[in-house]
């Protein structure tokens, strides 16, 4: 049976979280990047938001277009569940919470879970064996009520044969508890429409996980943070007074904060979380992934020279920096580590946003 999410938590949380041997295909809009930019929402704001292309053309900043393009993907994430949920149970499957758990060609529903057909069919025979050969009464009241999948029968005593027979049934399934947006149908469980307590759990589980991956992520962004800053407000620092601060103390101090920073740099989100949701995989984007490789970009050749100044000041000529090259060198990295903090801002406020939901989902649930 394989467990299909339907919306992200929470955008979190979400993809399909636990897998096992049953078919079925789900409701899979966890995808921006493939299933939604370039197909629902114009290219250019998805080039702009992940690789800072195009911003001109739609006149945006990437900070701005990445804000309308998540606002954009969740309002789009939550039309078609209606339709998803017929098409479910059309498709031999059964919802709890908002997952559609899909059964296999040789399974049926019963009592919202896959069961296979042919333990089904010798329920059915061993029940009819009872009814025929034990269950006698006399009144209705010497009949109880009997579960078939989620249908709750009543039972009462045919007086010609004083056996049991099914009288008025009941959808227990029809019975829809809700709490907040979550929606739980009952089931039949020893003759009586019940809460579904085992979907229930199972939904506060998956929910508890989502909140936790959401929770870690917002602590390893906000651990490295303060780095960033300080290298930032050096860079700037270090811009503005130009050759009045250039020491070769000083240059090396600040060479090995560089050094620190990209070598640690925003944690790889992404590749952290990736197996356990898709969302997630959105949360660090392409620029922050490699954090050398882009501020490369901006300093080239004259940040390698500046860690020739780790060890100490370079040997040769030509491994020193000029102080023109220092001047520039130290404007180029405040531009990076100031956007970069402004990413990890962004990116801390998506986790802290989804570690929120799933809290308040779980919260709603009895």
């Amino acid at each position: 049976m394989k467990k299909i999410k339907i919306t992200g938590l929470l955008g979190l949380l979400m993809i399909p979280f636990f897998l096992s041997g049953c078919g079925g295909e789900g409701f899979d809009k966890n995808d921006i990047k493939n299933s939604f930019c370039g197909v629902h929402l114009n290219y250019q704001y998805c080039k702009c938001a992940f690789h800072n292309e195009f911003c001109d053309a739609i006149g945006m900043s990437k900070g701005e277009a990445k804000d309308y393009v998540y606002d954009e993907y969740g309002k789009w994430k939550k039309g078609g569940l209606d339709d998803f949920k017929k098409k479910c149970v059309e498709n031999n499957g059964f919802f709890i919470g908002n997952t559609c758990n899909k059964c296999n060609q040789n399974q049926v529903v019963r009592d919202n879970r896959c069961i296979d057909a042919e333990e089904v069919e010798e329920e059915s025979d061993e029940e009819k064996s009872v009814t025929e050969e034990e269950e006698t009464c006399k009144y209705d009241s010497d009949c109880d009520a009997i579960c078939e999948e989620t249908v709750k029968w009543k039972m009462g005593c045919n007086a010609r044969t004083d056996t049991c027979e099914k009288t008025f049934d009941t959808d227990c399934s029809a019975d829809i508890e809700t709490f907040g947006e979550q929606t739980f149908p009952k089931v039949c469980s020893v003759g009586e429409c019940v809460r579904d307590e085992e979907g229930i759990q199972k939904v506060k589980s998956k929910l508890t996980q989502e909140k936790e991956l959401w929770v870690d992520a917002g602590k390893q962004i906000n651990a490295v943070r303060p780095e960033i800053n300080n290298a930032m407000l050096d860079a700037n620092k270090n811009c503005i007074n130009g050759i009045a601060d250039m020491t070769n103390v000083a240059i090396m101090e600040f060479a090995t904060r560089v050094a620190s920073v990209l070598a640690g740099g925003i944690p790889d989100i992404a590749t952290m979380t990736a197996s356990a949701s898709s969302e997630v995989a959105e949360l660090a984007s392409e620029n922050v992934k490699n954090l050398a490789g882009a501020a490369s970009d901006y300093a080239g050749e004259a940040l390698n020279r500046l860690y020739n100044y780790q060890d100490g000041e370079p040997a040769e000529e030509a491994k020193k920096l000029a102080p023109h090259e220092y001047i520039k060198l130290n404007c180029d990295l405040y531009k990076y580590f100031n956007e970069l903090q402004a990413e990890s801002d962004r990116d801390l406020q998506t986790a802290l946003d989804n570690a929120n939901e799933a809290d308040r989902l779980l919260k709603e649930l009895p």
